[in-house]
């Protein structure tokens, strides 16, 4: 590997990252901006299916995210990257953190998204469990 294509990883991870992010919670905003309460059968249905998604772009994420690690620490062990090339993986990832932190109000909002029976709230509090707690979605 070249230097010039392990700076690219580097900043192409990261990149990917935030794209799959910003569309990821885009989906999740639109539901949470069309459908404020949890009314029905198949509003509950639409939620199970955007946590779901939400649930697989956060593997993503750690995917995108943990690979200019593993990137970095063989450019280093190689010869190839230099110690301040250590900025070809801080900078994009703190830009990374920083949109996330920023599009984590959106995912708050959803998970604390009411319904309107009794059996919708626990359909929902389970769903928002799983969510916060679990790597795969378990519904």
């Amino acid at each position: 590997m070249s230097h010039s294509l392990i700076i690219t990883l580097l900043i192409a991870f990261p990149s990917a990252s935030l794209i799959s992010g910003i569309i990821y919670i885009s989906n999740l905003k639109r539901f949470v901006d069309t459908t404020p309460r949890i009314e029905t059968n198949q509003d509950l249905e639409l939620f199970k299916n955007v946590v779901r998604h939400q649930m697989y772009a956060a593997l993503l994420q750690i995917v995108l995210l943990g690979t200019p690690i593993i990137i970095f620490t063989y450019g280093t062990i190689s010869g190839i990257l230099e110690f301040g090339d250590v900025l070809y993986v801080v900078i994009p990832n703190l830009i990374v953190i920083i949109v996330s932190r920023i599009l984590r109000k959106t995912e708050k909002k959803a998970q604390s998204i009411s319904a309107s029976t009794p059996q919708l709230v626990s359909a929902v509090s389970s769903i928002v469990y799983s969510w916060e707690n679990k790597a795969l979605p378990d519904w």
